[in-house]
This record gives structure tokens, sequence and C-alpha cells, in this order.
């Protein structure tokens, strides 16, 4: 069976396969240096005679990547396997317009006009196949590496200087009326020894585009892939440079405000395709019937979770099936660990053996406590299945929450019969109130820092919750039932880690289409009722909070007395309903008592 014809899930092929029979009349190659370079390693490569200096780097449904070292010493070369198994794709093929010489052509053509981009030395279609070798970028990094790796480690000059580096790049492809049809850092290598060195990759996706509105949503793109890492000012000098090096008519102040509603958009229309596939069958996660039981389950993690093992793992659809084949026995055995049993759930602590990986999870059974349930049940997803979505829809726009690694429910017809839940333990992780308590107050583990550093550390956390609940509003969620216990600080001040808050337990949250003025304040006034329980925060670090929500790129000088007596009176209100409610409680087990 040739390549193209095998199945999206089967092994790709070693790249000595796809030189079997290779006709030479079927190579194009860039020059004649291309080719004089080229002859010999498909030669050997036909012949099988290195085929061990092969390395597979990347493989998905439509292409496979591998990296090689010729023995002769030239240099190291990529091969890219193109295996997309659409109709469109095929025919592209037939016709010779598909994309490997697409790529080669863009690379001829943008090494042409100074825009530094991968070398394309050949490409080939033989045997119902297509490949194309290009010369390595080395030493280098994708910039959305390059870039967290600087940010952590404070290098702003650098950053600055690859900013202009990356104006100019775009500016000069646009200058040429050429697009990047999938235009984000990750398609951006850095050059490490000289980080003002950008080369442009993946050329298959680009396009012939002249029009000024392609350019703003070109730059669109590039704005959603970089908008919560970059500060307006950056934003706006990378526009600045871009300008000039595209030569394009009009004003910064007219090219923000073309460009920043189209980003709003890319960015809404790229997360609901990324929500779709959460309860697919593909690379990340799985659906699967075992029994009665629907399940969905993760397989891979796109999203690195502060002190997440599980994000770093691959798992696999029959280990899961093996382990979710008997859901009872989840809550049995003698490493579980009994964390809550109440009229709303059911919550176990253990480790699990998925295949050959051992993750610490939480597993949650849920009861319903009001017999309405089994009604609203019929028409909307159980409790585990929304917390699953929920949960991977947060981590795709970059709000950390426990992973939710697989959920199941069990239904007769409509009826929802039983659910449950398994997340991710977050490891050394600690609830906010009692994170605050240890390092913010006057406690042993809070003796180590000195109180500048506790000062900044209080800051730091205070500034993040309200960071939180303003980035929760702005996606278009809602939480009722945000407090202290449902959010979990992880990172050690003690080693100069930066603090991230984690979020779990997720059945209060819930998408809206609009978050109005009282859902904001809401959420607010749950947690500055939360930080009251916390003695070491006092009014000015619940005041921070309120900043760090209030406070958006551009918009200068707030005014946040009026927000600020607004959610004292609500505050104030929830705890004359909480003492209330106390009371009731206790009224009714003296009751009971008697």
């Amino acid at each position: 069976m040739p390549p193209e014809a095998q199945p999206t899930g089967s092994a790709p092929p070693k790249p000595a396969e796809l030189f079997d029979g290779l006709d030479p009349a079927c190579v194009r190659y860039a020059d004649d240096r291309a080719r004089r370079r080229l002859t010999p390693v498909l030669t050997r490569w036909a012949e099988r005679d290195n085929a061990g200096q092969w390395r597979r780097v990347k493989h998905s449904a439509s292409r496979t990547i591998y990296r090689f070292a010729p023995s002769d010493g030239q240099g190291v070369l990529y091969l890219k396997h193109f295996h997309n198994l659409s109709i469109l794709h095929r025919l592209q093929r037939r016709l010779g317009t598909s994309d490997a010489p697409c790529e080669m052509r863009f690379s001829k053509y943008l090494s042409g006009r100074d825009v530094p981009v991968q070398t394309v030395l050949a490409t080939c279609h033989h045997n119902g196949t297509e490949w194309l070798i290009s010369e390595a970028v080395e030493p280098a990094v994708p910039a959305d590496r390059w870039h967290a790796e600087q940010l952590a480690a404070g290098h702003h000059g650098a950053i600055r200087a690859a900013t202009v580096a990356l104006a100019e790049l775009v500016g000069r492809m646009h200058a040429g009326g050429v697009i990047h049809r999938d235009l984000h850092c990750g398609n951006v290598l850095v050059r490490t020894d000289s980080p003002a060195r950008l080369v442009l990759m993946d050329l298959h996706r680009m396009a012939r585009r002249r029009r000024r509105v392609r350019r703003a949503a070109n730059l669109a793109q590039l704005l959603h892939d970089r908008l919560l890492w970059t500060t307006r000012s950056q934003r706006l000098r990378f526009l600045k440079h871009y300008l000039r090096a595209s030569e394009t008519s009009g004003s910064l102040r007219g090219w923000v405000r073309l460009v920043e509603p189209m980003g709003r958009r890319h960015h809404r229309r790229q997360n609901a395709h990324r929500d779709r596939r959460i309860f697919g069958t593909n690379r990340y996660f799985a659906r699967l019937k075992i029994g009665g039981w629907r399940a969905h389950v993760v397989l891979d993690s796109k999203r690195q979770i502060p002190g997440s093992a599980a994000t770093g793992s691959v798992f696999c659809a029959e280990a899961w099936r093996a382990v979710l084949a008997d859901p009872d026995a989840l809550f049995v055995g003698p490493d579980v660990e009994v964390v809550k049993d109440s009229a709303s759930g059911y919550i176990v602590r253990r480790r699990l053996q998925v295949g050959d990986q051992t993750v610490d999870a939480y597993i949650k059974r849920p009861r319903r406590k009001r017999p309405i349930r089994w009604l609203t049940d019929l028409f909307r997803l159980s409790r585990p299945l929304r917390a699953f979505r929920m949960g991977h829809a947060l981590l795709g726009r970059h709000i950390y929450t426990a992973l939710p690694l697989a959920a199941m429910e069990k239904r007769r017809g409509r009826f929802l019969v039983d659910s449950i839940l398994i997340t991710e333990a977050v490891g050394s992780a600690l609830h906010l109130n009692r994170f605050l308590n240890r390092y913010f107050g006057s406690s042993a583990e809070a003796g180590e820092l000195d109180a500048r550093a506790r000062h900044r550390l209080g800051r730091e956390v205070l500034w993040q919750l309200g960071r939180l609940v303003r980035r929760l509003n702005e996606e278009g969620f809602a939480h009722r039932d945000l407090k202290a216990t449902n959010l979990l600080v992880y990172g050690d001040p003690r080693r100069r880690r930066r603090p991230d808050l984690i979020m779990v337990d997720l059945d209060g949250v819930r998408r809206v289409r609009h978050v109005s003025e009282r859902e904001r304040f809401r959420g607010l006034m749950r947690l500055n009722v939360s930080l009251l329980e916390c003695p070491v925060v006092n009014r000015a670090g619940r005041l921070r909070m309120l900043l760090g929500y209030l406070r958006r790129p551009g918009a200068g000088r707030i005014n946040f007395r009026p927000a600020w007596s607004v959610l004292a009176r609500w505050s104030e209100r929830k705890i004359r309903r909480q003492i209330a409610s106390r009371q009731k409680r206790q009224k009714a087990q003296r009751r009971n008592r008697s």
C-alpha cells in the first residue's frame, strides 16, 4: 500500500520507504546547487544505505516531518511527507498544485525579496506520494517558546529587538503580495545565535493576496497568538515598524481600529473550533462506549498546567477502556482516600494506572439534592460531562484548571442514571487562603522571606486573582461559586517561583452571551467575602484584587470608588445571608438532637 493510502492512525513510513522505485524524473530541484547536493543523498536513501540516520520530529493527519543528517556532512536536512487524504488534496496532487510545489514556489519567491524563509531544495510526486526536502534552520527554537523563556528571564531588550525583526519580516512578506494563512509564532523560528534573526516556516499555507483587508486579517491571527503575552506598547511598536516595512498607506490609529476587531472575531472562531474537538475523536480526545456507559477521555494535552504531571503524558484509548471498564471499582481499593461524602456528591482521591502512566486523581460521583434534577437532566449533559467540556474550554483560553482526565455517564433512554468525573490532583498546590496565611503572614514558612518579599508576593497573588476574574468575564464565562476554596495556588516563593492560580470544581461555571454587571460583581463579591476569612489580607489587599479586575491596557487612571462601594455593600449583604443560613442550620441540628 503506498503511504498516501495508509489510514490516518497507522504508523508513518520510514524515509527510505518513500524512495522505493524512485524515478529521478519525478524530482524537481530548486536549482543546480540543490541537484548536486541531493542526488547522492537520494540515491543512498533509495538503496537504504543510511536508513538509520533519520528521526521523526512531527506527525499529524496531514503530514510527517523527519530530520536526517547525510553522511557527506553537508548539513542537516528535513524531509516533509504530505499525506492528507481529503478529495481536494488528492485532486491538487494530480494537477501538480498541491502543498509541496506551493512551498517551493513561495520559498524561491520570498527569498528573492529578502524575506527570511526556510530554503526548499527539492519536491517530488512519486507513486501517489508527495514530499519535499528543505535545509535545516539551526540552531533555532520556535518563537513562542523563545518568547516565554525571555519573559521568564526578564530579557526585555531581546524581546524588543525580535518584535522589530518580526514586524519587518511580516511587512516585507505583505509588500510582496503574500499572506501566511497560519501566521502564529509557532511557525516562526528564532536563531539562538542571533535573536534578531527570524525565519518563517510552513510555507505551504501561503497565498497571493494584496487587498488591505486580507493583510489586516493576517495580522489579526498574529494578534490572537500573542495577545496574552504582550503589552499594548509592544503591539503598537510592532504595528509601527510593520507599516514602515510594508509601505502601506494609512495611519497607525486607523490600522489599530481595523486589526483589533478582526483579532476579536478570529479569537472567537478559533476558540469555537477548539471547543468542538473536545467531544470528538482526534489526537487529544477520544469517545468510548463501555457497556451502558458513554465516556470521553483525554489522550494528550496541548496546554502545560503548573504542577501537572499528566500534561506531559500521552494516553491510549484502550488503556482508558481498561480503567473505566468497572466504574464502581474506581471508588474502592487500599489507596482510596475519601475526600467528601455529602448530599451533593461523593469524592475520593487515589492513584490510577492508565497503561504505563500513573496519575494522582480525584474521582467524583455527583448526587442529586433535589428531585427536579431528574427532569432537567433529560435536556442537558450530566455535571461531569459539563465540567469536562468547561475545563478544556478554559484551558484552551489559557485559564488554568485542574486537568479533566475523563468523564462518563450512563442513561436509560434519556434518563440520567449515573455519572463520574475524573480530574488530576495538582501536586503541592495550596488553597488560596492557606497559601496566603502561610507565606503572607508570620508563619515559619513566611519567616524565610523578608518583609519586602512577602509584600510583593501578596500583591502578585491578589492582582492575579482580579485578573483571573476579568479573563473569565472577557471570555464569556460566569462563575456562581467563585470562592477561595475553589482556587489553588501553585508555586514555592522560597524557590523564587512565580505563583500560579488554578481553578477547581467547575460545576458553577457557565457560558453566557453577555456578562452583565450584576454577574461581574457577584463573582468579585464572593471572592471579597472569602478573603475576609483570611486575616492576613487587609482592606488594601482586597482593593488590589478589585484593581486587578478593573485595570485594562490603555485604560489610564481608574476611578475605583464607585465599584468599591458597590462591592462593599454586596459583600455585607452576603455575610448577613451566610450568618442567617448558618443559624438556621444550627437550630435544625438542635431540634434533631432533642
